[in-house]
């Protein structure tokens, strides 16, 4: 063989070597990175032990018991937040901004609130004492200085969520390809579910300039969906045109609609549909950020679930309590 052939196939051979190595040794860091980070989220224990006790308390045992789910929860975060690798920090600290964005919104409705990161107790009282139209020089130095607060109630809190969407997707980017992915799958998901939710209250109660009320980076419904979607005339009319996405399930509920004309059963299914597909991240992903996920948002259902039941004790609906878990 010449030997110039042969100094080729080798080189050829090395670099191919090389690939098979370094992708075998991805794997392995991956394993040893997030086997150790999942050991301890397995590690951390849904707070409810018995859902039958809850319903059993009163309001004031309810509400205690509330407050105190919702610190230990936020505890765990932070504990997650602190402690996850490096090539996904950014992804979890910026995951926070969801809850903090949520104290903006319930502080803009006049709402009493919890300090939470950059919302002490201190700022609460600031911007609780400010007109809403000066909010953004009370909240200078942050992302959300750069909001217009001088439109309605609900175009704001759109722009907050579209600004939290923005920030978290950046964050997935700035983690691995594998991780981005996963993670971009599941915030891009969550967007369609708000971007449905949000249509189908607008058809329901005859809201006008929908489009100005949903954030246009969805996964499965993208910017021209949701024109589409828009458009449609009515509650049944949004579900007809969704039954070519992952979002068909919802047209088994029409005829249930119909005789409920509630819409909490498409959110319930939607909320349902978004703790499995973080569950299925997590089991096909094992060495990714996909199980610290899919434990946050089945926290954040349990959470969700209290504040139902507290509520509908509060309104004395208690034929809907079976409804909310």
């Amino acid at each position: 063989m010449d030997i110039t052939v042969f100094v080729v196939l080798l080189a050829v051979a090395v670099c191919i070597g090389i690939i098979i190595f370094m992708g075998i040794f991805k794997e392995i860091l991956d394993i040893s990175t997030f086997g150790f980070f999942n050991a301890k989220i397995s590690g951390l224990k849904s707070r409810i032990n018995e859902h039958s006790k809850i319903m059993e308390m009163d309001l004031y045992e309810l509400e205690n018991f509330m407050a105190k789910f919702d610190r230990d929860f936020k505890k765990d975060f932070k504990n997650i937040a602190e402690s996850s690798p490096d090539i996904v920090e950014i992804f979890f600290r910026k995951f926070g901004l969801r809850y903090e964005k949520e104290i903006l919104k319930n502080i803009l409705r006049g709402i009493e609130v919890e300090p939470y990161g950059f919302f002490t107790r201190e700022m609460i009282t600031k911007l609780q004492q400010t007109p809403i139209s000066e909010y953004s020089s009370k909240l200078e130095g942050t992302a959300y200085s750069k909001l217009s607060f001088n439109k309605p109630l609900v175009e704001i809190e759109r722009d907050i969520d579209f600004l939290y969407y923005r920030q978290i997707l950046s964050a997935a980017q700035q983690t691995d390809s594998k991780n981005a992915a996963v993670l971009k799958t599941y915030i891009k998901s969550e967007i369609d579910v708000r971007n449905i939710l949000t249509i189908l209250r607008c058809k329901k109660y005859g809201v006008e300039n929908v489009l100005d009320h949903v954030i246009p980076i969805g996964y499965e419904v993208p910017e021209w969906k949701l024109k589409n979607l828009a458009e449609a005339r009515d509650v049944e009319g949004v579900l007809d045109l969704l039954t070519d996405t992952d979002y068909k399930f919802l047209s088994e509920l029409k005829e249930k609609y119909l005789e409920t004309k509630s819409l909490f059963i498409f959110e319930k299914a939607l909320k349902k549909y978004l703790l499995d597909m973080a569950k299925k991240l997590a089991i096909i992903h094992p060495y990714t950020a996909a199980k610290a996920l899919y434990y946050i948002v089945l926290r954040e259902k349990e959470v969700t679930d209290i504040l139902g039941i507290y509520e509908a004790k509060k309104e004395e609906f208690g034929v809907i309590l079976e409804e909310i878990i």
